[in-house]
């Protein structure tokens, strides 16, 4: 049964060896199309072990971009292989941040795309994962329009959690606070803190 288990894991983490992107994309205002400026974006990679009994994962890089006046950003391609057979990186897992905006969302085709069927959105976002990587995906982000949803949007903590460090996403916490000071909370993260 251990060796089983073994194996497995091992099979899990050798299809993720190799190398990856670039990852492209163009960020748009949700409601009016045109492209966003200064919007910053996280990829983080996390380290994967297969270890018996508990797999474990923990922070092992992130890059920072922001979009460009055509709302544009490339997250550079990374060489995701390991020497060894039960570690590999995983990632990107990606979050977007500007003031105003919630969260990001592949642009649908749809009117009304949050009452398709789970199978299509389900579909539809393989789909945008495979432009990200490949040609560009288009994203998009949606207007916050109160005080309240802003404050909802709010993340409570770093994005990907307390083992990433705050000084390698300087341009996310100055955004960050800055929201906050506007929406009359003090800063969460000053300069020097993790």
């Amino acid at each position: 049964m251990v060796v089983a288990a073994g194996l497995v894991a091992l099979a899990v983490l050798a299809g993720r060896a190799g190398g990856a992107g670039p990852w492209r994309a163009q960020i748009l205002d949700a409601e009016t199309g045109k492209p966003l400026e200064g919007v910053v974006v996280l990829a983080r990679w996390d380290e994967k072990t297969a270890t018996w009994p508990h797999p474990d994962r923990r922070f092992h890089d992130v890059d920072e971009v922001v979009s460009d006046a055509d709302g544009r950003i490339v997250i550079p391609a990374r060489d995701l292989s390991r020497n060894n057979p039960l570690r590999a990186i995983v990632g990107p897992d990606i979050v977007m941040f500007k003031a105003g905006y919630g969260r990001w969302r592949f642009r649908a085709d749809s009117p009304r795309p949050l009452l398709e069927e789970p199978s299509v959105l389900q579909r539809r976002a393989k789909q945008g994962w495979q432009h990200f990587a490949t040609d560009g995906a288009v994203v998009e982000l949606p207007r916050l329009e109160t005080r309240e949803e802003r404050l909802r949007a709010m993340p409570e903590s770093l994005p990907g959690g307390a083992d990433m460090p705050a000084d390698r996403i300087p341009r996310w916490r100055a955004a960050y606070n800055q929201e906050r000071i506007n929406l009359g909370l003090s800063p969460l993260l000053r300069e020097g803190e993790r």
